[in-house]
C-alpha cells in the first residue's frame, strides 16, 4: 500500500509537492497505468513510463472528498497476462479555501419590544466554515445596521441590546452581520439580521396647545360648542379619549360638558355671567398607556343686557320736606344696581311723572345713585304731597329699566298770617243799657297754614281800655260786659281786634271795629280796622 499525500486545489499541472513510491521501476521495464477505481473524476493521472502518480486537471477538493484511494497497475504488455496492481491512498491537506457560510441568508426578529432593557437577547446567528482547525473557526461582527443599539458575542453569535430602544425613532434594524475565519486569508461571509420592533404605550400623549381660551355671551344655548381640544400620541396605539379633571370647579362642571371622543367641549347649562364671568376647565387625555397629560382651558363670559337695574332697599321711598328749603338742597337719595358690566350695568337716573311744576330735579352720581334736589321754591299752601316716579335706566341697547316712587311730603311752615274775612271792617250799632254778655260781632279769620300754624287766637288790643266789652280768644265773638255802654258817657268805639296763630314764630293780623250807640256808623276802616 502506498501513502501519497498532497496540497488540495493545487492548478492542474502544478505540483506543490508529490512523493513517489517505485518498487523495481529502475530494473522493471513495464507500463503502468491508474486503475479503474479511485480516481472516478479524474484528480490524478499517472506517466505510464516512469510510474510516477501526478495532479490531474480538475482541483482538489477536502471538503468533498478529503482522501483517494488509488489503484495503480502494471504490466509489460498490454495484451500480455502478465500485470500487477498496487492500492496508493492519496490523504488531502487542508488549505483555508472556503467562506463561512450562515444558516440563513437573513435572520428575523419580529415584534421586539420597545421597552425591552438592556442586555435583552435578540436573535443567534450561526455560520460554519467546512475547513478545519483556524480556518473552521468563526467569529462573528456586526458590520452596519446596528446604530449602537446592538452587539455580537464574536464567538456565539447572539445579538443584544446595549442601548435603549424607541419605536417613535426608528421602527425596525436591518443589520449586516459578517462571519470570518480564522486562518489566512480570513474568509467573511455575510448575512442579514432584521428587527422590527413592538409599539407599545411608552410615550406621553400631547396637547397640541399648552393652553387653551375661549371667549362666549351669556345665554348661549345649551350645546353650542365652545371649542374643541385636540391631543396626540406618537404611539399612535389607541383611540385617545377626553375628560374633566374630577378636581374641575364644580360650577364649572355643571356648565360644560366635553365629548369622550372629539374633544368638542359643549355648553349643558345656564351661562350667566352675573353668576360666573370666568371658569378654568382642566382636561385629561389619555390612550391608556402610563404617561397622561392634560390642558387649561380658559372660557370668559361676555355680558348681555339681561338685566334691569334694580333699586336698593335703602333708597328713600317717602320724605318729609319743609316748604321753605332752598334750591339745591337735597332731599331724597335713591340706590339702583345693575349685575350687568359696562354700559350694560351703568344707570341713570330721571323722574319721569309728578314732579309738578318741576319743583324736584334728580342728577345720577357714579352711575348708581341718583340724588333728588330741591328745583323751584316750594309752597305746601300750593302743593302739599308729590309722588315722584323715578326711572333707573341701564346705557344698554336697547336699555332696559325700572321705576321706584318716592312719596315727598311737604311739612308746613309758618309763612301765612290770618286773614280776616271782612278786609274793610265791621261797622256794629249797639243800645245803650244792652244786658251784660250780649253778642254784638265776632270777627272771623282764616289762616292757610295748618296745624298750630293755623290755630288761631283773638284779642282787643286797642279801644277797649274802660273793659266795656270782651273777646272770646277762640271763637272771635264781641259781647258786653256786665256794665253795659252807656252813650251819655261815650256814644263810640273804635275797638282794634288782632288775630294771631299758633305758630312759632306767630303771625298776626289786625282789625278795627266801630261802635256807636243808638246810631248805625257807615264808615268802613281800611285795611283791617273795623268800627263799632
Amino acid at each position: 500500500m502506498l501513502k501519497k499525500s498532497g496540497w488540495e486545489k493545487t492548478v492542474g499541472g502544478e505540483r506543490k509537492r508529490e512523493d513517489t513510491l517505485k518498487k523495481g521501476l529502475g530494473d522493471i521495464k513495464e507500463k503502468t497505468q491508474l486503475g479503474r477505481t479511485g480516481n472516478n473524476y479524474n484528480n490524478f493521472r499517472i506517466n505510464p513510463s516512469s510510474g510516477l502518480v501526478m495532479r490531474g486537471l480538475r482541483p482538489l477538493d477536502r471538503e468533498r472528498n478529503s482522501s483517494h484511494v488509488l489503484e495503480v497497475e502494471a504490466y509489460n504488455s498490454e495484451q500480455g497476462p502478465m500485470r500487477s496492481s498496487v492500492r496508493v491512498i492519496v490523504y488531502i491537506e487542508d488549505v483555508n479555501d472556503e467562506v463561512p457560510v450562515f444558516t440563513q441568508r437573513q435572520y428575523n426578529r419580529l415584534g421586539l419590544r420597545e421597552t425591552a432593557g438592556i442586555g435583552t437577547s435578540v436573535a443567534v446567528v450561526r455560520a460554519t466554515d467546512r475547513d478545519t482547525g483556524n480556518g473552521g473557526l468563526v467569529n462573528y461582527k456586526i458590520v452596519s445596521g446596528s446604530e449602537g443599539k446592538f452587539e455580537i458575542d464574536e464567538s456565539t453569535g447572539l445579538i443584544t441590546t446595549i442601548d435603549y430602544l424607541d419605536y417613535e425613532t426608528k421602527t425596525s434594524f436591518l443589520m449586516n452581520v459578517s462571519a470570518t475565519d480564522q486562518a489566512p486569508p480570513k474568509n467573511q461571509g455575510y448575512c442579514n439580521v432584521y428587527v422590527s420592533l413592538l409599539n407599545e404605550l411608552d410615550e406621553a400623549v400631547q396637547f397640541s396647545n399648552v393652553t387653551y381660551e375661549a371667549v362666549i355671551t351669556e345665554n348661549i344655548p345649551l350645546g353650542s360648542e365652545v371649542l374643541r381640544v385636540q391631543a396626540r400620541s406618537i404611539d399612535n396605539l389607541n383611540q385617545i379619549t377626553y375628560k374633566f379633571d374630577p378636581n374641575t370647579n364644580a360650577q364649572a362642571l355643571s356648565l360644560f360638558k366635553i365629548n369622550g371622543i372629539t374633544g368638542v367641549i359643549t355648553v349643558k347649562g345656564h351661562v350667566d355671567r352675573e353668576k360666573g364671568d370666568f371658569y378654568t376647565l382642566t382636561v385629561v387625555a389619555d390612550d391608556g398607556g402610563p404617561k397622561l397629560d392634560s390642558t387649561v382651558v380658559s372660557i370668559t363670559i361676555l355680558d348681555e343686557n339681561d338685566n334691569s337695574p334694580q333699586f336698593d332697599i335703602t333708597s328713600d321711598s317717602s320724605v318729609t320736606v319743609a316748604e321753605d328749603s332752598s334750591v339745591g338742597r337735597r332731599v331724597a337719595l335713591v340706590l339702583a344696581r345693575d349685575p350687568d358690566a359696562g354700559s350694560n350695568g351703568q344707570v341713570a337716573f330721571s323722574i319721569v311723572s309728578g314732579n309738578i311744576g318741576r319743583a324736584f330735579e334728580i342728577r345720577t352720581t357714579n352711575n348708581t345713585y341718583g340724588e333728588v334736589f330741591v328745583a323751584r321754591l316750594l309752597d305746601r299752601e300750593l302743593t302739599e304731597h308729590y309722588t315722584l316716579k323715578i326711572q333707573a335706566a341701564d346705557r344698554g341697547i336697547p336699555s332696559r329699566r325700572k321705576e321706584h316712587i318716592v312719596k315727598v311730603n311737604i311739612l308746613d311752615v309758618n309763612d301765612n298770617p290770618p286773614v280776616i274775612t271782612n278786609p274793610y271792617g265791621y261797622n256794629v250799632s249797639v243800645n245803650e243799657n244792652v244786658g251784660g254778655g250780649t253778642a254784638v260781632a265776632q270777627v272771623r279769620a282764616t289762616d292757610r297754614d295748618i296745624g298750630l300754624n293755623s290755630v288761631l287766637s283773638y284779642y282787643i288790643i286797642r279801644g277797649n281800655e274802660e273793659m266795656t266789652f270782651r273777646m272770646d280768644r277762640v271763637t272771635g265773638e264781641i259781647a258786653t260786659r256786665p256794665s253795659p255802654p252807656d252813650r251819655e258817657r261815650q256814644q263810640f268805639y273804635q275797638l282794634v281786634v288782632a288775630v294771631e296763630d299758633e305758630g312759632n314764630p306767630a303771625l298776626s293780623e289786625a282789625a278795627a271795629e266801630e261802635m256807636g250807640n243808638g246810631k248805625k256808623w257807615e264808615e268802613t276802616w281800611n285795611k283791617l280796622d273795623f268800627s263799632i
